[in-house]
This record gives structure tokens, C-alpha cells and sequence, in this order.
């Protein structure tokens, strides 16, 4: 069944004094893009964990939060020299150019932003994490999973509701387009007629059947109408698949233009308020697609 793009997920493991944390938070995207924020260390882990969240998502814009903690990170800090000596740099001159006394202690620069800075994991405990963090991520994935599931359910339930509607407006106009040309030819000939008596002349049969239907050529939309109910089959038929939200985004335009094709050959007023019904269905539709995967 058809999922949603959007949803959040989370999940822990620890083994061997390695505890982990992977937060996931996905939201509607054309394409798969992901941000993963994680520790000094631990960026060479970053293309395994994306592929293994391309493994279960193809489209979407992924938030990932990774952290670890325990035997894996070093617990000491070390001392940017070169980042406190240019904070220093900027203080004495600050003070010189103010005539102010030049502070003696340095405390304060300690807090400042890349000062004092936590020591890089080396290599080998970084890659001897990766097992605890691959089942972290495996199991935010699949809380990720049980929520687009469930958005993605109610997601199909609308849509399906849609087409039903769109089925329906397209049986009102199936039934409608007989009746107009029928119509059409019962106000042509009492405009002939009237015309016929005031200048007493007469028109033939052969002359009212070709105007008929030349109006009938005109104002033809079963070619339309045909297409919409192919495009409504293909729609409903999608929504079975896992992931087939490029596909509904197509259908949707498909719909809208055959949608708007009517309504330009349509010299009807219920014809012409079943299209407006029609399009805000399909609008309806094209909204909701846009958040499926």
C-alpha cells in the first residue's frame, strides 16, 4: 500500500559499552535528500547510513540525528591553540583601539565556539560501532515505516474517495452531452422558424442536420471523457504499490488537462458546473498525492 513522506522515527541499541541513538524525521520532497547531523568522528559512517535509508525510502527529505556515546567516543577534550590565540588576537586589539586595560585572564575565551573541542574516536572504534548504530537505525526505520504506513493508509482512503466522485461527475456528464445536442437542435429550429416567417422562405432538412451536427463535432468530449476514466483506473490501480507518488503526480496533471479540455468544448451550464466540481476533485487529488512516497 501506497505510504506517506512524512513521519518520524527512533531507535536505540548499545552492545559492548556503545550505546547509540539514531533520530529519524522525514518530510515530503520530489526526490530523496538527506541531512545527516552526527559527532566529529563518525562522518565515515555517514554513506553506509544513507544507504541503508535509501534501502527503505525512495523519496523524502530526511532529518538524521546520530548520536553515540560510551566506550566508542573518548571522554577528553583538547585545546584549539590556533582558534584561542586569534580570539586573543581580536581582544587585545579591541582593547588597544578603545584605550582599555587588556584583560588578564582568559577564562572567558574558554566558552567561546571552537576552543575547547572533544577528541576525535579514532578509526578503528568508529568502524567497530557501525553494527550498534546499523541496528539503531534499523529500528527508527521501522517506527518511521508503522507511521507513513498509517498516513499513508488514510492518504489512500481520501484519494479512493476522490476518484469515486470523479466517476460520478463523469457519468453526470456521459448522460448530459446526448441531451445537449438535443436541446441545441429543438433552439435552432424555432430560431429558423422564426427567421423562415419573416422573410418567408423555407430551409430544408439536409441544412438543419449538417448544423446540428457541426455543433455535435464541436462540442464532442467523449475522446475526454475516455481518458479520464483510464487515468481514474490507473490512479486507483497505483495506490496498491509501495511507492508510487511520481506516477500519481503525473495522473493528477493528465486528469486537470482533460479536466480544463472539457470545459473549453462545453457550451453547457451543467456541464460547465460538473467540470468545476470536477477540477476541485482532482485538485483534491494532486494535494494529496504530492505527500505520498
Amino acid at each position: 500500500m501506497a505510504r506517506s513522506m512524512t513521519g518520524c522515527g527512533e531507535g536505540f541499541a548499545d552492545s559492548q559499552g556503545v550505546v547509540c541513538r539514531v533520530e529519524i524525521r522525514s518530510v515530503n520532497h520530489r526526490h530523496f535528500k538527506c541531512t545527516i547531523r552526527t559527532r566529529e568522528g563518525f562522518h565515515l559512517l555517514e554513506p553506509r547510513l544513507e544507504a541503508a535509508l535509501r534501502e527503505r525510502i525512495r523519496r523524502g527529505s530526511l532529518q538524521v540525528s546520530l548520536e553515540v556515546t560510551g566506550t566508542a567516543v573518548p571522554s577528553g577534550r583538547r585545546l584549539d591553540r590556533e582558534q584561542l590565540a586569534a580570539y586573543l588576537d581580536d581582544w587585545e586589539s579591541f582593547c588597544d583601539t578603545r584605550g582599555l586595560p587588556t584583560p588578564q585572564a582568559i577564562d572567558p575565551l574558554l566558552g567561546l565556539p571552537g576552543v575547547l573541542q572533544d577528541s576525535p574516536p579514532d578509526t578503528a572504534a568508529v568502524e567497530a560501532s557501525w553494527p550498534v548504530i546499523q541496528t539503531a537505525t534499523t529500528a527508527a526505520l521501522d517506527q518511521l515505516d508503522a507511521m507513513r504506513r498509517a498516513e499513508g493508509d488514510a492518504l489512500v482512503a481520501d484519494l479512493e474517495q476522490a476518484c469515486q466522485e470523479i466517476d460520478r461527475l463523469v457519468t453526470v456528464i456521459r448522460q448530459r452531452v446526448p441531451e445537449v445536442v438535443a436541446e441545441h437542435r429543438l433552439r435552432l429550429l424555432e430560431r429558423v422558424a422564426k427567421v423562415l416567417e419573416s422573410h418567408q422562405a423555407s430551409l430544408s432538412e439536409n441544412d438543419l442536420i449538417r448544423e446540428v451536427a457541426l455543433l455535435a463535432d464541436r462540442s464532442d468530449i467523449s475522446e475526454e471523457l475516455v481518458r479520464l476514466e483510464s487515468h481514474v483506473e490507473q490512479f486507483r490501480s497505483l495506490l496498491a504499490d509501495t511507492a508510487p507518488g511520481r506516477s500519481l503526480d503525473f495522473l493528477a496533471q493528465e486528469l486537470g488537462r482533460e479536466a480544463n479540455t472539457i470545459g473549453s468544448k462545453s457550451v453547457d451550464v451543467t456541464i460547465a458546473h460538473a467540470v468545476v466540481d470536477l477540477k476541485s476533485q482532482i485538485e483534491r487529488i494532486r494535494e494529496q498525492a504530492a505527500n505520498i512516497e
